[in-house]
């Protein structure tokens, strides 16, 4: 279809109750693996990188590749950068192509927040690219139940940051955490009721691995409209590249590669099938 912004992709799915799938590829074989997925299940997607990823790894050369692949693509793609911190790194996805950035101040006071992300939204609703905020602390924790109530967004909070930033989305601290953790989430469902009700926007969910299959529905029910994946793709890269080598110590770099490419697809393929987004593209 064509490279659209992440706006178009999440007022449908806030419209017809499903989740777009927000995958971080690192490279070629990874966004490989989510685009065939996507494409064999007829889902919209957003394809992310996080500014993070720019100390490690060629972002210009590959976000031209995301740009010429969702050009290519059967169903629609977002390309957005995920977690952008500074406003060079915002500017940055801007020139390479990218139709949605994220300016994350979730560490920041709520005022310079709020400053910072309404700037950037200025500049980028003046080119035609979607803006997402964050609110609340979902950071990283080692266990779960490290999470605590002041880390939740307040609604009243919350609904004045869209309001004055006009950010398109925005994501919510509600129970989940960033990469890899012991503990089962437990999402604050009540407190995400209360934030859709609030704001007018489409709600993101960071942190969206390991959850429950009946937690990714009540969270879509809720408000949800995007899901970030990314630790559990690069973790299901790292096991299938480990049990490769098991089996072959002298196995050949390509062939390492595809079987990469197949178990990232396989982890991608799971959290799909979650998100009700399937067959959505008409």
């Amino acid at each position: 279809m064509a490279l659209v912004t992440m706006h178009e992709l999440l007022q449908d799915a806030r419209k017809r109750k499903y989740a777009v799938g927000g995958f971080n590829v690192f490279n070629f074989e990874t966004l490989g693996a989510v685009l065939e997925v996507a494409e064999e299940l007829k889902t919209p997607l957003v394809l992310g990188i996080p500014e993070r990823l720019f100390k490690f790894v060629d972002v210009e050369t590959l976000s031209a590749a995301l740009v010429r692949a969702a050009q290519k693509s059967s169903i629609p793609v977002a390309l957005h950068l995920d977690h952008g911190y500074s406003y060079e790194g915002v500017m940055r996805a801007i020139r390479w192509g990218f139709t949605s950035v994220m300016f994350d101040g979730s560490h920041l006071s709520m005022q310079e927040n709020l400053k910072r992300t309404k700037d950037i939204t200025r500049i980028a609703h003046s080119l035609g690219i979607s803006v997402e905020g964050e609110l609340g602390y979902i950071g990283c924790y080692d266990n779960i139940g490290d999470l605590t109530e002041d880390n939740l967004v307040k609604p009243e909070v919350a609904a004045e940051f869209v309001d004055k930033t006009k950010v398109d989305a925005l994501a919510v601290a509600v129970g989940t955490s960033h990469g890899g953790y012991h503990g089962l989430p437990k999402l604050n469902f009540s407190r995400l009721n209360e934030l859709n009700s609030s704001v007018n926007v489409p709600l993101v969910m960071h942190g969206g691995s390991k959850l429950h299959k009946d937690d990714y529905r009540h969270s879509i029910n809720s408000g949800i409209t995007k899901i970030n994946i990314a630790t559990d793709m690069s973790q299901a890269a790292a096991e299938t590249l480990r049990s490769e080598l098991g089996r072959s110590a002298t196995a050949n770099y390509v062939n390492l590669m595809n079987a990469v490419k197949k178990g990232v697809k396989e982890s991608v393929r799971k959290y799909m099938l979650c998100f009700d987004c399937i067959a959505k593209v008409v």
